[in-house]
């Protein structure tokens, strides 16, 4: 078992070549050795880098492999990117967790199309089992819809808007999957910025921070940054 498929289309959507300007910039963080590499992204359709890729797969191998009980479960899946990458370490380890997808379906960024029809032939394409498809805002679908037990989550719903209306979306995210987290249960938060940890200062998603961080205040779980490139995340494990 091996995930070089993280590189390949549908779980990299990004085709493109970097820029020469791009090339150049590596060539001089390589002549300084940074250890860091810069990759093209297209904001409106890549949705993670190879880097995060990489924490998922090992991340969902993980609680796989350690037999933490429950199903897997994904706030905003857009057109599936990560669910194809959830989807497809579930079938290479043969593991018979469920995985269901949680979003409006209504938001398409440049995509021109229906995202859920995108959604539904890129998991055709990949010969990969459909998750169990929650369509409706989360204040309807959470956590009425959610699987008794949980043991791994991907809270990624990105927010353009005001920080405290996005902080009310993941407080209401994070108080309906907490309680069906088995120990040792994993949740990913996207855009999760702790300038200490990662020196990133910009922060395009401050709601996420402000709902975590208030969330957790009171719980043994501790937020853990990881290393995403351009894009920032970070997660905890029940206790």
């Amino acid at each position: 078992m091996n995930n070089y498929f993280i590189t390949q289309p549908p779980f990299s959507v990004n085709k493109k070549k970097n820029s020469p300007l791009i090339n150049f910039v590596n060539k001089g963080l390589r002549f300084f050795k940074t250890g860091y590499n810069v990759h093209q992204l297209d904001t409106s359709v890549d949705m993670n880098t190879v880097e995060q890729r990489i924490n998922f797969y090992h991340l969902l191998d993980s609680v796989i492999v350690n037999n933490v009980p429950g199903d897997i479960a994904e706030m905003g899946t857009f057109m599936g990117q990560c669910a194809l990458l959830f989807q497809k370490t579930l079938s290479l380890r043969q593991s018979d967790k469920k995985q269901h997808v949680y979003d409006t379906f209504d938001v398409s960024f440049k995509f021109k199309g229906d995202v859920l029809e995108k959604l539904k032939d890129q998991f055709k394409q990949a010969d990969l089992p459909l998750p169990v498809i929650h369509k409706g805002n989360f204040f309807d679908t959470l956590p009425a819809e959610l699987p008794d037990a949980l043991c791994f989550i991907h809270i990624d719903c990105g927010f353009g808007g005001d920080k405290f209306e996005h902080k009310k979306v993941m407080m209401h995210c994070l108080e309906s999957i907490y309680p069906r987290m088995s120990k040792g249960a994993i949740c990913i938060l996207m855009d999760y910025n702790d300038p200490a940890e990662n020196g990133v200062a910009h922060d395009i998603a401050p709601g996420v921070k402000l709902a975590c961080d208030e969330f957790l205040a009171d719980k043994p779980e501790k937020i853990i940054a990881l290393y995403g490139n351009q894009y920032l995340h970070s997660y905890f494990r029940k206790v």
